[in-house]
């Protein structure tokens, strides 16, 4: 490989970790996993396959620019601009239903770790209902985070396509490698250093209360955007 190869590759590792290190990548699964009692490595799981997304979205609009040639590159950069956007709603809508959900339930006392995870008198259909309720919140999560694209790497996944396309195959890796571990990281630390955050509170309200919180994650990534 090209030092120009080496240097793109480089770029790639560098802008992945620093792009992953915003909260809106990570944050959401820390308060969704506390809320809703979920283990490490559920909540690790459903991490990666958002990373997962994530880097499919991204190279595929990359490739887009590679295939269409440099002048769709506004056009695909206004595509992920779009995207980034919608995305950044979307955890607001996420949020907002979270919260309100919750609050008018009158919150919920298994939250931020307490367990058991159902409620003392809790019938089998109850809990059934809130495992489905928690599946289809990691999931609706998952989507919403990983459909936000990394417009940064358009650039790099265009300059490798142009020196090699083994060029092209190694930033495309170490772009998905390095997401993958830094939103897997991340969240990892999240949930470790939230650990020992409990009280009588958030244990009643920590759901209502992770909901805002993603609501505000939104809105920062909407306001930055602007």
């Amino acid at each position: 490989m090209t030092q120009a190869g080496l240097a793109l590759v480089a770029t790639t590792i560098v802008t992945a970790v620093l792009h992953t290190l915003i909260p809106d990548h990570w944050l959401p699964f820390v308060l969704v996993a506390r809320a809703e009692g979920w283990t490490p490595r559920h909540t690790l799981h459903l991490t990666a396959a958002s990373a997962a997304l994530h880097v499919t979205v991204s190279i595929a609009l990359g490739l887009v620019v590679v295939m269409a040639g440099r002048t769709a590159e506004l056009a695909v950069g206004g595509v992920g601009e779009m995207l980034e956007a919608a995305s950044g709603w979307l955890l607001v809508g996420f949020g907002a239903v979270y919260m309100f959900w919750f609050l008018v339930r009158g919150g919920h006392v298994h939250s931020f770790g307490i367990h058991p995870h159902h409620r003392p008198g809790d019938t089998e259909a109850d809990q059934i209902h809130g495992a489905r309720v928690g599946d289809l919140s990691g999931y609706s999560l998952a989507f919403i985070v990983g459909f936000n694209p990394c417009v940064l790497i358009i650039p790099c996944v265009y300059g490798a396509a142009q020196i090699s396309t083994l060029t092209l195959a190694a930033v495309a890796v170490a772009f998905a490698a390095s997401t993958v571990f830094s939103m897997v990281l991340m969240a990892l630390l999240g949930l470790h250093g939230t650990s020992r955050l409990t009280s009588p509170f958030l244990t009643r309200y920590g759901e209502a209360l992770s909901g805002a919180l993603i609501a505000l994650t939104g809105l920062a990534v909407l306001w930055i955007g602007a």
